[in-house]
């Protein structure tokens, strides 16, 4: 799941450096948890013509998510300092772990593409999970996945990496600097 929370141009990011530096440790042991990257956009760094807050998660249990979305010490400090955003969840449906350790991830890139409506999902599935198996042999590569948005029948495809290789961050998506990886379930 992601929840983007756009920010003005002109906010002060290291607000959002401060908040993660102090407060994203919370998660770092946190039950069903697999791995949440603090990801940030900032106007005029790597290109990006906005300002914004964009947390990643993949969940291993779905109840985890549920109590971390409307149970208490989770994404209520969220609602309180940023109002609720609009939380995207996506049906996962390939993941690979890369040789990349999570205290060297500095990136993250996020896809997502329409699928058409004659599509075959479970062609669309396949094809996501060798996408996601040929990322995750990149030695940057710290963890890759996808899944299917059933809401929008989008594909959805995420990867987090250490440096800026352009070899593991593709041209036709969002590239996000991370500040903090949380991975509580180890591999």
């Amino acid at each position: 799941m992601q929840y983007p929370i756009a920010l003005p141009t002109d906010y002060d990011m290291d607000i959002i450096r401060t908040r993660v530096r102090t407060r994203g440790g919370a998660l770092d042991n946190r039950r069903g948890l697999r791995c949440k990257a603090y990801c940030i956009r900032e106007a005029g760094v790597d290109g990006s013509q906005v300002n914004q807050y964009a947390p990643v998660y993949l969940w291993a249990d779905s109840s985890a998510a549920a109590e971390f979305l409307w149970g208490a010490q989770g994404f209520d400090g969220i609602v309180r300092d940023f109002g609720r955003p609009r939380v995207r969840t996506w049906v996962p449906s390939a993941l690979g772990v890369g040789g990349c350790g999570r205290s060297d991830v500095t990136h993250a890139w996020l896809r997502t593409e329409a699928i058409a409506q004659e599509a075959d999902l479970v062609t669309v599935a396949e094809m996501l999970t060798a996408r996601v198996d040929a990322r995750a042999r990149r030695p940057e590569t710290h963890l890759a996945f996808a899944g299917i948005d059933p809401t929008t029948w989008q594909a959805v495809e995420f990867t987090t990496v250490a440096g800026l290789g352009r070899a593991a961050i593709p041209t036709d998506g969002t590239l996000f600097t991370v500040l903090h990886v949380s991975e509580p379930d180890q591999r």
